[in-house]
Parts: structure tokens; sequence; C-alpha cells
């Protein structure tokens, strides 16, 4: 009798460290264990943008950093799905991955509560001059350090650009601290929606106006790239703050520098960039009224956790062909060539 193949799952080298050592303490991995005729493994090495070397062979991928280009996927053929560990897939070329009946899926439901702390942590942070102050007593200028006056968020207008599910928590998170409006820019929101969640739909320019903290939270896509330019952030009030935790592109980063250079705006915290690793020669990283971190703010072991499993969850429903759960390029569901890989994937699957 042949032996049905193996079901293989390769997961990007970045979820190691350069010796080999997890990078991060559970990424669900023994949900992958003890099932017959699956097979996982850490690619051997890192590349920025895959190469089809790295690829072929694989019926799912778990990626978390590298670029997906339609390159990449030169002559693969094997691939079914890719989990992207995280809510964002800019770096994932979704046109190609549909061409190739490659499903891409998302990990929302492990993202959600992580990244909404950590905005509230930035608002706090800002609101109370953490950095400033932190600053001046590692100098030895302890009396100094108590002039820097705070705001609380208390009584003031909160405004999120985008209203998905990260703003949605974030915002509810943020009302104990009794905001006096709460106001959103979403095309895609009913105001139906809005209402329930005790939340006012504006237009992107009276948001910029009104609130004293502007939260972006909206995707990275060609319509929102550069959506907060010169003219939009001149529209912001001397004392509000800007919180930049989705895309760095979103936000025209020169431009930015330059209302925090002529102190047009109070700061901002900033998790992501325009370009990434965040040059050392970045007038950002002299101005003692930004917060900068480096694309990982919500980076926990909870969320790790909660995104590797419904990654491997994916997968495993993928090795039983089925349709994993989060799938973001949903046109490729109804492509027969994807059809086919779950039916002998089916086939497989009840084979063992």
């Amino acid at each position: 009798m042949p032996s049905v193949p193996l079901f293989r799952i390769g997961l990007s080298a970045d979820f190691l460290q350069r010796d080999g050592a997890p990078s991060f303490p559970d990424i669900g991995l023994s949900l992958l264990e003890n099932h017959p005729g699956i097979h996982h493994e850490f690619l051997p090495e890192y590349h920025p943008e895959y190469a089809p070397h790295q690829l072929a062979g694989y019926d799912v991928l778990i990626s978390l950093k590298p670029r997906v280009t339609a390159a990449s996927l030169e002559g693969i053929t094997s691939i079914a799905a890719i989990g992207r560990c995280g809510v964002g897939y800019d770096n994932v070329d979704l046109r190609a991955c549909t061409e190739r009946d490659i499903a891409v899926y998302i990990t929302p439901q492990g993202v959600v509560r992580p990244m909404a702390e950590s905005i509230v942590l930035m608002v706090l942070a800002l609101s109370h001059r953490l950095v400033r102050k932190d600053r001046l007593v590692r100098e030895g200028r302890w009396a100094e350090s108590t002039l820097p006056l705070g705001q609380e968020p208390r009584d003031r207008v909160i405004g999120t650009i985008g209203f998905g599910n990260i703003a949605r928590e974030a915002i509810r998170l943020l009302q104990v601290f009794a905001p006096a409006r709460v106001l959103a820019f979403d095309p895609f929101v009913s105001s139906g929606d809005a209402v329930a969640s005790s939340v006012e739909l504006v237009s992107l320019d009276e948001l910029l106006r009104q609130s004293d903290y502007v939260l972006v939270n909206c995707p990275l896509l060609p319509e929102t790239r550069n959506l907060l330019g010169a003219r939009e952030l001149a529209l912001m009030k001397p004392n509000a703050y800007l919180v930049n935790t989705a895309r760095g592109p979103i936000v025209d980063e020169r431009s930015l520098i330059s209302v925090l250079q002529a102190g047009s705006i109070a700061g901002a915290a900033l998790d992501v960039f325009a370009q990434e690793p965040l040059p050392a020669s970045s007038p950002l990283t002299a101005m003692d009224n930004v917060i900068l971190t480096s694309h990982s703010i919500g980076w926990t072991g909870e969320l790790f956790r909660d995104m590797g499993r419904i990654d491997c969850e994916g997968a495993l429903a993928v090795s039983r062909g089925e349709v994993p759960a989060n799938v973001v390029n949903k046109e490729v569901l109804q492509r027969p060539g994807f059809l086919r890989k779950l039916a002998d994937y089916r086939e497989r699957h009840l084979g063992n």
C-alpha cells in the first residue's frame, strides 16, 4: 500500500533567534504534535523577501516578517495557504497568491487585546510626559522633572481613524478615563454601529480639528497611504497628540517631523515608521515629546501564543481539506486550483 505523503508546514526563520533558540515561549506548535502525517519545521535561513527555493515543497507557510512577492512564488505549486502571523498583510502580494491558488489568512483575534492595551499605554505615557520626566530624573535634574505638567484624557476628545476591532477595544478601555467625546472616521462603519458604541462618526478633517488624541487604526491601503500629510496635520490642535500603531506610511513622516519640530502639535507616539528599522539619524530620535518603539509595542507572550495557535489551527484545517478562518483574499476560495488542493487534502486525511 503506497504511503500517504507528509503534510509539510514551514515556519519563517524569524520565529527563532540567531542561535536557533525560540524567540517566543509559545507559538502554538503543541497543536501540531501527535498528528500523523504532519511535519513542521522552521525555514533554515531568513531573508526579508522569500526566495522560491525556501518555499518549495511546503503545503502551508506560517510567516512573521518576510515579504511574499510574485517573485517569491515563482514556480511554487504545493502551497495551499499562508498564515500571516498578525493582522496586517501589506507585506503579502495578495494578487500573486490568488493567482497561485494560495489562501492568505491572518490572526485578528490574537492581536486585538494587546494592541488595544498598547494604544492606552501610549495615550497615558504621552499625557503624563513620561519620556521627558524619565530623562530629566536620569540626568539628575529632579526639581526640573516636576515642572512639566501632564494632562488627563478625562473631559477631552479622543478620535480614531479607523474603527475596526483594535480601535473598538482601545476605545472601550479608554472609556474608563471619562473622555468628553469619542470621534471616529471610517467610511465602512454605519451610523447605527457607531451609536451603539457611543462613538460619533465625523469627517477626517473634523476629527483632526476637534481631537486631543488622534489614534491611527486603519490598514495601509493605496487610499490610506499618506492619509495624514502636511494639510491634515496642520488641522490638529497645538495640544493634541498623535498615536500611530498601525502602519508608518499612513502618516507622511516628513510632515509629521515638521509639525513636531515647530511645536504645532504636543507630541506623538509611534510604533511604526516609513522605513523600518528607523534610522538612528532620524530627527524623531532627538525629540523628548515623541515615544518611539520598534513595531513591537504589542508583542507579549500572550499575543504570540494566541496568534500562533490561530495559525496552527488554520494549517490543520487545510490538512483536513477545510478552508482556514480569516482568509483575506476571499476570491481564491472559488478558484478551481485551490479547490482541487483542498480536495486532495481531504482524500489524504481520510486515508490516514
